[in-house]
Formats: structure tokens, C-alpha cells, sequence
């Protein structure tokens, strides 16, 4: 607790005497005019950096999505296909009561 107050005290004091005028401005403006290059100069190097960092990320998350989806489609050459040659094939006849019993099955789940 004794921490926090201290640093509301500290953070108090210093916006106190940044406001104390001198020469019909405050000090924290007279701090600005010499910092103010410097810091521009940051922040449109920071700019610089995090605009390409995300135009970067950009671009690799929609390569990665479009190269996700396979470009050819893909179908069954075989003439073995189930599709194609399922007439051939004996159908299983199912009993009425194993019917019911599925249904029953089906409907519990």
C-alpha cells in the first residue's frame, strides 16, 4: 500500500512542476521543443517497423489460407467404384423387429 501512495505522490509532483509556467509557457513545453525531434524520429522509425511487421503478417496469413484449398479437385478414376457399380451387389434385407430396434437405438442416442 505505502508503494502505491508513493507512487501517486511521485506522479503527482512531477505533473505539479511540469505545469509551473516560465515565460507564459509551462516547462513540460519548453521539454517538448528540445525532445520533440528525437521522439518524432522514434515513432516513425516504431511506425515503420510495426506498419511492415503487419503488412508482413498480412500477407503470410493469406498465402497460408489460399494455399490451404487444393487447387485440382479430386475424383475416384477407378472402375471399381462403389458409385458406379453398386447394382451388381446383393442388398442385405433387414427384419422388421431389428428395424425397430435400431430405430429405438437411433432415437436413445
Amino acid at each position: 500500500m505505502k508503494t502505491v501512495i508513493g507512487i501517486f505522490a511521485i506522479f503527482t509532483a512531477t505533473i505539479f512542476f511540469l505545469s509551473i509556467e516560465i515565460g507564459k509557457k509551462p516547462i513540460f513545453g519548453h521539454i517538448y521543443n528540445v525532445i520533440s525531434p528525437a521522439t518524432r524520429g522514434a515513432q516513425n522509425l516504431a511506425e515503420g517497423f510495426f506498419g511492415t511487421s503487419v503488412n508482413k503478417t498480412q500477407k503470410f496469413s493469406k498465402d497460408l489460407f489460399y494455399n490451404s484449398t487444393p487447387k485440382i479437385k479430386d475424383s475416384v478414376k477407378s472402375k471399381m467404384s462403389s458409385v458406379k457399380n453398386h447394382k451388381g451387389l446383393p442388398q442385405e434385407e433387414i427384419p422388421e423387429r431389428d428395424k425397430q430396434k435400431l430405430d429405438e437405438l437411433i432415437k436413445s442416442h
